[in-house]
């Protein structure tokens, strides 16, 4: 992984050079990825310069491992999640939509925040989501939901993931259902 580096390799970052591996199974046809990076790198970075937008996690205390907390403003990850789609709709003209649910036990402004799609077209949002609750958010383009399969993205308004799935062609086959995250 070549982004989001600390300061004084800062010079090294470069765009879409994330750290992973992408496992096979055949038998299944499935596929496993494991995303890594270094204590001194940033998951949230520009994608036109690939430098940290939130800044690099301090280095972990001496000690056990401590529990992950919950999702905050500069870790916003999670805080609102994605828990379903209809991508494949029975209406004509389709009318698809995604299912957002608020974890935290506080209200969030979604305003600035958007939906992305495989393309990284946003779908603007909006308005608040009361605490525990969840939002149907009905697509419109240029975000798109493919029948073949694709990837949706939760960003905040600073443009940080806050949360993403993905769902297969097999998924996305029959029309009409719903896609359960």
């Amino acid at each position: 992984m070549i982004q989001g580096n600390a300061a004084q390799y800062a010079a090294d970052d470069g765009v879409f050079q994330d750290g992973g591996v992408l496992v096979h199974f055949p038998h299944q046809q499935e596929w496993t990825a494991i995303f890594l990076k270094f204590q001194s790198q940033s998951w949230h970075t520009d994608d036109k310069t690939g430098h940290s937008v939130t800044g690099p996690v301090p280095p972990l205390p001496p000690g056990p491992p401590q529990p992950a907390g919950p999702p905050t403003a500069t870790d916003p990850d999670g805080l609102i999640r994605i828990v379903a789609a209809l991508v494949n709709s029975t209406k004509s003209p389709e009318v698809e939509v995604v299912t957002l649910l608020n974890t935290a036990p506080h209200d969030i402004n979604l305003s600035g925040w958007a939906l992305l799609d495989t393309q990284k077209k946003r779908l603007p949002l909006s308005e608040v989501l009361s605490a525990g609750a969840t939002r149907v958010v009905r697509v419109s383009q240029p975000f798109a939901l493919s029948n073949k399969g694709g990837v949706i993205t939760l960003v905040d308004e600073k443009g940080l993931k806050v949360h993403g799935v993905s769902y297969t062609k097999e998924q996305a086959h029959n029309p009409g259902w719903t896609i359960v995250f």
